[in-house]
């Protein structure tokens, strides 16, 4: 190489190293546009990309089935940046993104929003109605509103938000010289599932149509299984179908997993069957003084409960609101009662049916509690006679 070549490469390496460019041999590699309007909204090295922008089954209740934005995993606090030069059109607390803030931008002579949601403080580092830099300090990532851990949810609007059209976060600044992919720490796969499975979170009308006025097709019990189309929506309503029906119920009522019903304590041990008939089928046996978690309401004399994994149906009778039959309990001067709620019962001598019998109890008759319940079994003492009683006849009520 030639000593005036071997010049021109010299002033061309500094060139580069002074723009940040990289070169293949002796020609300089530019980016197709260069990021002079656009920054990173989270510094490199400080993200993981999870959630992309498209259609998405609801990951939390109340979610939506079409995602418009990107989401950037990060620690909480993380420092959330202006991904371009604009004017602050709103900050501050917001149903569903709980806070957030959304910036106002011109942009290669088209008008853009950005907004940045679940922040800790959307108006503690600006206020509405102030410009704020490219790369400034905006906000911090959080997760507040419907969120489920600490991330930044970002979304682009073309032609300003909310009346503009919402566009691909991750290929809007790629397209602008900066690419998110290549700055993260890791990228989840990106991908739509084929059918969503979702649960009724509580009893609600299926509907002909995505409102109150349209007819009702059939009332859903709680926890009760939905499919749906990813994106299937419309505004705060759900496209689904229930046992081959589609119809339409609102996102409140719609979740990704179980709804709790509420708890109950079994007072025995209990066999939980496939359905709501001692005929049934056996799908494990509950011992006494378990936790489960109820799915609906009762359905006559049985309720559909959830237990170590598994669903199924259990005698009400044989379960209680509070563990140890608490329910039962009644303290006086130091002392524990309970009183008989059943027309007869008996007084055995032992915690089992197989017992002798001591005496006949009558309904509103008092008992003394002698110790705690155990497999549904309690010793207790009527007058001068003691012995046991089955406590799903017992109540704390006094006549």
């Amino acid at each position: 190489m030639g000593t005036t070549r071997r010049r021109v490469v010299t002033l061309l390496l500094a060139a580069a190293t002074t723009l940040g460019l990289a070169l293949t041999g002796v020609g300089v590699a530019v980016p197709a546009q260069a990021a002079t309007t656009v920054a990173a909204p989270l510094k490199d090295r400080t993200y993981v990309l999870s959630s992309y922008y498209g259609p998405r089954c609801m990951p939390v209740r109340g979610s939506s089935t079409y995602h418009l934005g990107q989401d950037f995993g990060a620690s909480s606090g993380t420092d959330v940046r202006a991904v371009a030069a604009g004017t602050v059109s709103r900050a501050g607390a917001v149903r569903g993104f709980g806070q957030w803030v959304v910036i106002d931008h011109r942009i290669g002579g088209t008008t853009f929003s950005s907004l940045y949601a679940h922040v800790i403080d959307g108006d503690g580092r600006v206020k509405k109605g102030q410009k704020v830099k490219k790369g400034q300090h905006i906000a911090d990532v959080g997760s507040t509103g419907t969120s489920t851990s600490p991330h930044l949810h970002l979304e682009v609007w073309r032609g300003g938000y909310p009346d503009g059209k919402a566009v691909d976060p991750l290929s809007f600044l790629k397209s602008r010289g900066i690419d998110l992919t290549q700055r993260s720490t890791r990228n989840y796969a990106r991908s739509v599932p084929s059918s969503c499975k979702y649960f009724t979170a509580d009893e609600v009308n299926l509907r002909s149509g995505p409102g109150t006025g349209y007819r009702v097709l059939r009332t859903l019990q709680p926890n009760v299984v939905l499919r749906a189309e990813p994106g299937d929506g419309s505004g705060v309503w759900r496209k689904v179908t229930r046992s081959g029906r589609t119809g339409w119920v609102h996102r409140d009522y719609v979740s990704p997993g179980y709804t709790s019903q509420g708890t109950r304590y079994t007072l025995t041990s209990l066999n939980m069957r496939a359905k709501s008939s001692t005929s049934s089928k056996v799908r494990r046996t509950i011992p006494a003084d378990a936790k489960v978690t109820m799915l609906r309401e009762v359905k006559g004399s049985w309720q559909r409960i959830r237990y170590g994994g598994k669903n199924g149906w259990v005698s009400a009778r044989y379960i209680s609101d509070t563990r140890d039959g608490a329910q039962v309990v009644r303290k006086t001067s130091g002392k524990t009662y309970s009183w008989v709620d059943t027309t007869k019962l008996q007084l055995r001598k032992g915690p089992s049916t197989s017992t002798s019998k001591v005496r006949t109890l009558r309904r509103d008759q008092r008992v003394q509690h002698l110790a705690t319940m155990r497999n549904g079994w309690l010793k207790v003492r009527h007058g001068a006679k003691t012995g046991y009683v089955a406590t799903r006849y017992l109540t704390s009520d006094k006549p």
